[in-house]
């Protein structure tokens, strides 16, 4: 049993750090501890955190609920379409209250753009405009080992391929040229199996599924999104472009 002056001076103890941090006594056990992972406003709307988690699940065929979100943050967005407008798309010129979402699942990471309440959403690496200079490009992320491959086809013929680990740090980059006959019959392939058709279209991966690369195809003309594990389901257009792209990489 405790003596009667060690009591008192733990009561003395606790109601001087009470004032120190501005917390009542008694909530000072109930104060919320923020992980140092994590940057979130809580008055964010609980919504809005179901909504980003569904959306991207829909994306690459990860669980909802093995989805995380580890980030948001208020933003103001200039434009109608958050700042990430699709090529050719017409953004109404007014300022939307909304925020900056980043949802996690081990070491990958998206970026979503959204409204104040989540009706409007947008993913920010997907709806990004290539360069011009830009004819095709794949990403893929995922798998145990949570590493990043993108490939790039330039207009000049020159292609350049980064690989980033976990941690950010990045491998030296390839970098290798296409003929210029290559280079014109793979535009013409593109046309001919009409990419263009897939735009905004996700081929996810089975329930279930681990291991596996989520891999995303770009061009002026659109972008589409499967899992590599589904490759053998997608349409015969799209794995034929896919062919041909190994062929050049």
């Amino acid at each position: 049993m405790r003596s009667p002056l060690k009591l008192i001076s733990s009561i003395a103890l606790i109601s001087a750090l009470s004032l120190m941090t501005g917390i009542p006594l008694l909530q000072a056990s109930a104060a919320p501890i923020r992980a140092t992972t994590e940057l979130l406003d809580y008055a964010y709307p609980k919504s809005l955190n179901w909504r980003v988690r569904r959306d991207l699940a829909r994306r690459i065929g990860i669980p909802a609920k093995d989805l995380r979100v580890t980030e948001a943050q208020r933003q103001t967005w200039k434009d109608g379409c958050l700042e990430l407008s699709a090529p050719d798309e017409f953004c109404t010129q007014q300022l939307v209250e909304g925020w900056r979402i980043v949802v996690a699942h081990r070491q990958q990471q998206w970026v979503y753009h959204t409204d104040a309440q989540g009706q409007s959403l947008r993913l920010e690496s997907g709806d990004r405009p290539l360069p011009r200079n830009v004819i095709f490009r794949s990403q893929s992320s995922g798998g145990f080992a949570g590493q990043n491959y993108e490939t790039v086809l330039f207009t000049d013929g020159r292609m350049q391929q980064k690989i980033t680990f976990v941690g950010g740090k990045n491998a030296p980059v390839r970098t290798w040229r296409v003929s210029p006959e290559k280079v014109q019959q793979f535009r013409q392939l593109l046309e001919r199996e009409q990419f263009q058709s897939f735009n905004h279209k996700t081929y996810p991966a089975t329930a279930g599924a681990a291991d596996f690369f989520v891999v995303r195809l770009s061009s002026p003309m659109g972008t589409v999104e499967y899992a590599d594990v589904a490759q053998d389901k997608l349409p015969r257009s799209l794995k034929t472009i896919i062919q041909a792209w190994n062929l050049l990489r």
